[in-house]
């Protein structure tokens, strides 16, 4: 996966990999083992739990505080153009992913010199690869968005450098090292956030969010070395390009359906509506999408190799185990979404400057669908470590169908209020379908699933009660008037 500068630019990549850095957490001495061995099955996952939401929690503050900070020295026009560029860029990117991380992680010789090596030369090929097809597109992308060619030029660098960096961070996941890859993402996401701000400092441009991503990007690769791994080395065994290619088949379909379904309504508004509004709805999304994505990492990095390292588990412990760490995290989550429906457009008023007031509108809305998608992300991992990926990629299928279909109906109809609420819905049709593949799996959390979102309900009338006490109306008063104006006009 790429790296994304902390700038919480809507269609940015999240980084999953982490590495030491010289004078910041996570340095890596010369003399520690390759990587040790993985832990026992069932054990410690409230404690890593604890060390992901730590340093996931670390991250989006810096993150949020770049956000905050480039939002007062950029035009919400330069954000729209990063909304279309980062958009295509992560599409494209996606294009040929074979999961290669998901392939060390779940394959028993994951580790092994022969495969390990296989991966990392795979990883490269594709980075080259990518970036020649992105240079080919970028003039006709750049014709189409009105956007200058040269910003997709820089832009299309980008999976190459990606590439490059070393697929020892990879091991940490199937170790379960979840303390180093945490330490590590506090460490990029700072140093992302300091080379972003001088750039914008020197040039308060859209080429301070390019240069940034890119220089953060080579940054990555570069320190990523410093783990500990094996020697690399450049080997295409047969044997294990056809299993990395036979696992990630599914992978692959599932990457690009997920980007699809998450983006069409980016790159859709990116032709309907203004780029500095594009900018804003980029902001709220990319707000919205911060806890889905606390929830995907806390899976990726816990559920996913804790379920593959069993080789097909499906016992009571096991089930126990994970369903009672998993309870507390959707509690504690629903009560925290709660509160940023009732709150999001006050924080949004006091924090960013008028120019990006509908956010708080939007992001209310937007955060009964991410409520979903938590959901949604959390049962994915158990059903990609039981190796049955397929069902995802049916369950994003879906959804990426109904924002297709009812993004541009319910905007025609009802304008931007109409886009969000077919958001919400879609999130809904995927959290259904992905429900019923882990019924039959017999892994199901649906009890669960269900009284964590009466909570969640509850818990947002009682902010409501609160709010209309205090005569502070609702979060989503600015959205209602705009659809009682536009009835009026017509």
């Amino acid at each position: 996966m790429g790296f994304a500068v902390s700038t919480m630019l809507p269609g940015e990549m999240e980084c999953r990999d982490e590495v030491g850095v010289s004078g910041l957490p996570g340095l890596i001495e010369a003399d520690e083992p390759v990587f040790s061995a993985p832990a026992e099955a069932g054990t410690g996952l409230l404690n890593r739990g604890v060390w992901t939401l730590a340093g996931y929690g670390i991250s989006q503050c810096v993150r949020f505080g770049s956000s905050v900070v480039l939002a007062r020295l950029l035009a919400p026009q330069i954000f729209g153009v990063m909304v279309i560029v980062n958009g295509l860029r992560v599409g494209i990117e996606l294009l040929t992913d074979v999961g290669v991380e998901q392939n060390i992680v779940h394959n028993e010789k994951g580790l092994e010199d022969e495969f390990f090596n296989t991966a990392w030369t795979v990883q490269m090929v594709r980075g080259a690869l990518l970036t020649l097809l992105f240079v080919v597109v970028s003039s006709p992308l750049a014709h189409f968005y009105a956007i200058d060619v040269k910003i997709f030029l820089v832009v299309s660098l980008i999976p190459f450098v990606n590439s490059l960096h070393s697929t020892s961070v990879f091991g940490l996941v199937k170790t379960l090292d979840v303390k180093r890859r945490n330490l590590f993402e506090c460490s990029v996401e700072l140093l992302g956030f300091v080379t972003c701000l001088v750039l914008t400092l020197i040039s308060p441009t859209v080429w301070a969010l390019v240069g940034g991503t890119l220089l953060a990007t080579a940054m990555r690769s570069i320190v990523s070395y410093r783990l500990p791994h094996p020697p690399h080395r450049l080997v295409l065994n047969r044997n294990c390009v056809r299993e990395i290619v036979r696992f990630g088949k599914w992978i692959f379909l599932s990457s690009f359906v997920v980007y699809c379904a998450g983006n069409i309504d980016r790159l859709t508004l990116g032709r309907l509506v203004p780029m500095a509004l594009l900018g804003v709805y980029g902001m709220a999304r990319t707000m919205a999408e911060i806890p889905a994505t606390l929830a995907s990492r806390l899976g990726y990095q816990i559920v996913f190799p804790f379920l593959a390292s069993q080789s097909g588990l499906k016992g009571s412990r096991a089930h126990h185990d994970l369903g009672a760490a998993r309870l507390r995290i959707s509690l504690g989550g629903a009560l925290l979404i709660s509160f940023a429906i009732a709150w999001a457009d006050r924080a949004v008023n006091i924090i960013y400057d008028p120019r990006y007031r509908e956010a708080g509108w939007m992001l209310s809305m937007l955060l009964f669908g991410a409520w979903f998608a938590i959901l949604s992300n959390l049962n994915e991992s158990v059903l990609l470590g039981c190796g049955r990926p397929s069902y995802s990629t049916y369950a994003n299928g879906l959804r990426l169908a109904a924002v297709g279909i009812s993004l541009p109906l319910c905007y025609k109809a009802y304008g931007l209020e109409g886009a969000v609420v077919a958001m919400i819905a879609a999130e809904l049709i995927r959290y259904s379908a992905i429900a019923f593949g882990q019924h039959r799996m017999r892994w199901s959390f649906y009890r669960q699933d269900a009284l964590c979102t009466v909570v969640l309900v509850l818990a947002v009338g009682f902010w409501m009660v609160i709010r209309k006490s205090g005569g502070m109306g609702t979060p989503w008063d600015l959205a209602i008037h705009g659809l009682f104006a536009k009835g009026e006009s017509r």
